[in-house]
């Protein structure tokens, strides 16, 4: 398989973006289970509803050797916990994640230091994250989104902390 082509074995909707694009711009290609190829001048956005953990190292493996797919769209997954993220460490390439609603700690969040290239991050509605959640965050530097609407343990004073200029945080 090439760089831009990948299978997987679970349900995921995958979706055609321009790195420019608002997602509500983005477009569906297909869904899963089965084979993708994207399109040179495209990246792809993954949706996957309804996993767990085990489903998550199932598609972080599917799609390693892709780096054309670039976001995460993992809202809602109740089952996806701290253990899930630490899957997700060999996706160096991804650029967008979003686990809002997922049932995360501060231990799961620094598994997402090794994701350097990650832009936009939606960690909204994990209300047991803290301020030591954006500590794990501050060596992201490409980081220029971050959504925390609903994370009630986290302070003005840790969102001050962070230090991070160009960082558009909705609360």
């Amino acid at each position: 398989m090439s760089e831009r082509t990948f299978s997987s074995s679970l349900p995921v909707v995958v979706y055609l973006y321009l790195p420019t694009q608002h997602p509500a711009e983005w477009r569906e290609l297909d869904r899963g289970p089965g084979s993708f190829d994207i399109p040179a001048e495209f990246q792809a956005a993954l949706r996957l509803k309804n996993c767990s953990d085990d489903d998550l190292r199932s598609l972080a493996k599917e799609i390693v050797d892709c780096p054309a797919v670039t976001f995460l769209h993992l809202a809602e997954n109740r089952k996806v916990t701290d253990r899930g993220l630490e899957y997700l460490k060999p996706l160096r390439y991804l650029t967008g994640l979003n686990l809002s609603s997922c049932s995360l700690t501060d231990a799961g969040i620094a598994h997402l230091t090794e994701l350097h290239q990650l832009a936009h991050l939606n960690i909204s509605y994990c209300n047991r994250l803290s301020d030591q959640s954006l500590r794990h965050l501050r060596d992201l530097r490409h980081m220029t989104y971050l959504d925390l609407q609903g994370c009630v343990k986290i302070t003005n004073g840790g969102i001050a902390r962070l230090g991070k200029r160009n960082l558009t945080i909705h609360r």
